[in-house]
């Protein structure tokens, strides 16, 4: 298979930008589309069968077989289109195996990874949703339909773009005293939130869950509490908390991590 980029292959094309190694590859399920497209195509046929000749039923019999040919081809361009994680960054490829996209760590400015709950009529569901924000200002969706629901690709996504972006927010912190994480600010004294404020001494407990940041000072209520979507790098922010004062050498990707 062949890309777009000089006639590479994307196996070329990923040595070439220094990747690295294949951990992870991820294609969109396509379960749904093949049996819509089944579907619609023996509705076709069944309509046919039974026209008997008659103009107008042959017609619709035709029109839902094109439909069915329409499904087939957007699920076969669909299936053929994959996200390649390697351990120096990440590409996808489409249906031709053209390379449509394709980042390394080192370009990712920031990532966002939260929950969204999704209310429904009886019950409700969570959404993990990642967000890679480049330098260039590019944001790369991960939670698209295509790659949702998907957390080993979260995980390594977020152990790799955590350990790019830790040495930049280790070495503001060094410089200014303090180290900016959206609405989230963690200082030599502890870490703010607007007015709210937690001092090291007085914290009890970090909690980063599915959708909220929330830290404790003794009281029932977190003295801060954030969503996890408006902060940028959670990981490096906890890794940085845990570890502050800032050290001149911060750790690896596994430290980060962890």
């Amino acid at each position: 298979m062949q890309s777009n980029v000089d006639g590479r292959s994307f196996a070329d094309a990923a040595a070439a930008a220094g990747l690295g190694e294949i951990v992870g590859r991820y294609r969109s399920p396509i379960g749904a589309d093949v049996f819509i497209t089944v579907a619609a195509a023996g509705l076709g046929v069944v309509l046919l069968l039974a026209s008997g000749g008659a103009g107008g039923a042959i017609a619709l019999g035709i029109g839902v077989l094109a439909l069915a040919g329409l499904a087939a081809w957007t699920t076969w361009r669909k299936a053929g289109r994959c996200r390649y994680l390697y351990t120096g960054g990440s590409l996808t490829v489409d249906h031709t195996g053209a390379v449509t996209s394709l980042f390394t760590w080192d370009d990712v400015a920031h990532l966002r990874v939260w929950v969204r709950v999704v209310n429904l009529v009886t019950a409700y569901a969570e959404v993990l949703q990642c967000r890679v924000e480049l330098k260039d200002g590019t944001v790369v969706d991960l939670a698209k339909p295509g790659y949702q629901d998907k957390p080993e690709l979260v995980a390594h996504v977020e152990k790799y773009a955590a350990a790019a972006v830790l040495p930049g927010k280790a070495a503001e912190a060094l410089r200014t005293g303090a180290a900016n994480f959206g609405p989230v600010t963690v200082t030599a004294d502890g870490v703010r939130r607007g007015e709210q404020f937690a001092a090291w001494p007085a914290v009890t407990k970090i909690e980063s869950g599915r959708t909220h940041l929330r830290i404790w000072a003794g009281d029932r209520r977190p003295v801060i509490s954030e969503r996890l979507r408006d902060i940028p790098d959670v990981a490096v922010l906890l890794h940085l908390m845990q570890h502050w004062p800032v050290a001149d050498e911060p750790e690896d990707a596994d430290g980060v991590a962890a």
